[in-house]
């Protein structure tokens, strides 16, 4: 009895503390789901160890059941606290909150989470681990796979100094809705299983019905630089590296790197086997390894990781990509004729290039070490789901930080160019047209989820366009970095004032680290990044108006020419314009039509509903005044009138 009292009392004082507070600023979530953001600009209320749920009719707060994910603190005193979301102490697989917290105060957080469970959700699994797994197995149908390989199963052993530890998948039980389910509406029991592939080569987390067997999805962990045909490779000329002397020789090997960061790089030996690698070796350490294996690359790969690391440093005070030192190691020479480079949740992997395509030039550049290692710090912050929207932004954020890597390290070599090392650019973050690579969302390039080959993510569709769609973002960074002025191809004029490199790649940083999360789109990215922007440079600075101009300029947010509409529309060259366009609560689509009755529906773009009103049409000219729902999310939906398309509406 004095245990249950006890117990009472505490959550009565908890939602006590809780419920006295309201946030300054509520951006609310789908139907079902809690705010996407909150913000606290005074007096919010105290940190107790979870993320608050705020009842937006009582406007009262209550703690949220969630697991930990992870902490970190930045250099304004900001901590960020990130959760994954429990149900019936189950982790909802895209449920995750950031909560930004200052001096043992809330100041925010954002993210989704479930406030309306489905009913019916299921509690305990139908089916066993292992037939799960063999279902997974089926899906992902490899030669062979990393735990029947016992050289790396000893290797992984010995990486971990973990006697237990193997690549042997084992099943997570989660409850998985597809990263699209933008409500989490279609939330289902799942086994979640890591795969690692060998033959052929791939890592992958496939998520298996736990009633029926049915592989419900899968979400890639090997994030590559190119799609396939294309690569980046480059050579950095003679650089100062740090290794370790070993056995009266040299390795690259270096430890405690900015306190405590291991960097380590390995030689395959144009193998595949990681347990087979050896260490490169100098007896001088004067690194001038010419050879007909091309051994002098190891030392750009070796270079580049530590300009990465110091970069994330010097620039964020960020302790390797995990913030605790994560070791960063490479393999370099990995396979013949190999056109690729990756990060595979764990390390870094070198091809050495392909005969036919670039001549068989290792793929050790400064700005593919800073992409691939910045795909492992975005897996331990944001954890930007490989597919679609979400990983688009995932390959922009590394092309971000590969290319501000590489300007930071390197500048009187540096480029906006991908791949201009070996010349064999792949993409030009400049000009994304340029590579077919979209410079506006939804505009020339876009690859959308609904175009043929791209029913569902896999690494033959570049799981919808990860390495394509990232075009919008990357013109977005290099307008707030430089400026420009010009036309989208929406016909919206735009000028930006460039607001240099570190200011911009800052306003980046934070937008990642502190607030994505798993399933994070455009739109959310644009919200997030003026947040960050204010934070770092206060509300309605000249960085937050820049940042904004650039967002409207690649048609995110804004970007659209309601004149233009209007004009085209009075040429009759589309009957409809919409108006205002961006839209805050409502808008209106005029057009001329016939007498009678008619349907106005908005939907998103993966073809979901959120507003279907009917109307009454006259003849002649029309003018529909309608209202948007109050949870309706940022972004772009399509307009129809009576099931004919009448325009794109952004919504603010």
């Amino acid at each position: 009895m004095k245990t249950k009292f006890i117990l009472t009392v505490s959550v009565a004082a908890c939602s006590f503390v809780f419920g006295q507070n309201t946030p300054s600023k509520v951006i609310p979530g789908k139907s079902g789901l809690h705010a996407e953001f909150l913000r606290f600009d005074k007096n919010g209320p105290t940190f107790q160890g979870s993320p608050v749920l705020l009842d937006e009719r009582s406007e009262k707060l209550s703690p949220g059941q969630a697991r930990k994910l992870g902490l970190e603190t930045d250099k304004l005193g900001f901590e960020t606290h990130r959760f994954q979301q429990t149900v019936n102490d189950i982790p909802v697989e895209y449920g995750m909150m950031a909560v930004q917290t200052k001096n043992g105060k809330i100041v925010g957080q954002s993210g989704k989470w479930v406030l309306k469970v489905p009913s019916g959700v299921e509690k305990k699994s139908n089916i066993s681990e292992e037939i799960a797994l063999q279902n997974a197995l089926n899906f992902v149908g490899a030669e062979q796979y990393k735990w029947q390989n016992k050289e790396e199963e000893d290797f992984i052993k010995k990486e971990t100094k973990d006697d237990n530890a193997s690549f042997a998948p084992k099943g997570e039980i989660v409850y998985y809705s597809d990263p699209t389910d933008e409500t989490l509406k279609d939330l289902k029991l799942a086994y979640k299983f890591d795969i690692y592939a060998e033959k052929p080569l791939s890592r992958q987390y496939v998520f298996v019905d736990a009633k029926n067997g049915k592989v419900l999805g899968m979400d890639a962990i090997i994030h590559d630089v190119n799609t396939p045909g294309t690569a980046t490779t480059g050579y950095s000329g003679n650089r100062n590296i740090v290794t370790d002397s070993y056995n009266g020789s040299y390795r690259l090997r270096e430890t405690g790197r900015n306190g405590g960061t291991s960097v380590e790089t390995y030689n395959l030996k144009k193998g595949t086997s990681y347990a087979s690698a050896v260490d490169f070796t100098d007896t001088d350490n004067v690194w001038n390894n010419v050879n007909t294996n091309k051994d002098q690359y190891a030392t750009d790969a070796h270079w580049g990781a530590e300009m990465t690391v110091d970069y994330l440093f010097t620039k964020f005070g960020r302790k390797s990509i995990d913030n605790n030192h994560f070791a960063i190691k490479s393999y370099v020479h990995y396979s013949t004729n190999y056109f690729n480079a990756f990060w595979d949740g764990s390390r870094m992997t070198y091809g050495d290039g392909s005969s036919s395509t670039n001549g068989g030039k290792p793929l050790t550049a400064i700005d593919v070490c800073g992409h691939e290692i910045t795909h492992g710090m975005t897996s331990k912050t944001a954890n930007l789901v490989y597919q679609r929207e979400p990983g688009a932004l995932n390959e922009g954020f590394s092309d971000i930080f590969g290319n501000s890597i590489e300007r930071w390290a390197r500048p009187t070599q540096a480029s906006w160019t991908l791949g201009e090392d070996f010349s064999y650019v792949i993409r030009d973050m400049a000009n994304p047209n340029a590579y077919s690579q979209p410079d506006t969302y939804l505009g020339t390039y876009w690859k959308t989820a609904t175009t043929s080959g791209c029913a569902s993510p896999s690494q033959a569709n570049d799981y919808c366009g990860v390495h394509t769609n990232s075009g919008v973002l990357n013109f977005w960074y290099y307008l707030l970095v430089t400026g420009g002025s010009g036309t989208n191809d929406n016909g919206f004029a735009y000028n930006v004032s460039g607001i240099g490199l570190d200011k911009a790649a800052a306003i980046a940083y934070r937008t990642l680290t502190t607030y994505l999360i798993s399933t994070s789109t455009y739109a959310n990215a644009r919200t997030y990044s003026l947040q960050a922007a204010t934070d770092l440079y206060g509300a309605g600075s000249n960085e937050v108006t820049q940042v904004t101009n650039a967002w409207n300029a690649v048609g995110v947010g804004g970007g659209t020419s309601p004149a233009g509409l209007i004009a085209t529309a009075a040429t009759n060259e589309s009957p409809y314009a919409i108006s205002p366009n961006p839209a805050t609560d409502r808008f209106s689509v005029v057009f001329n039509g016939k007498a009678g009755k008619g349907t106005v529906e908005v939907m998103n773009l993966t073809g979901r509903k959120e507003l279907s009103e009917k109307v009454n049409l006259t003849d002649g000219a029309n003018r529909l005044d309608i209202q948007l729902p109050s949870n309706m999310l940022p972004g772009v939906y399509i307009v129809t009138v009576n099931g004919q398309k009448a325009g794109n509406l952004i919504k603010k």
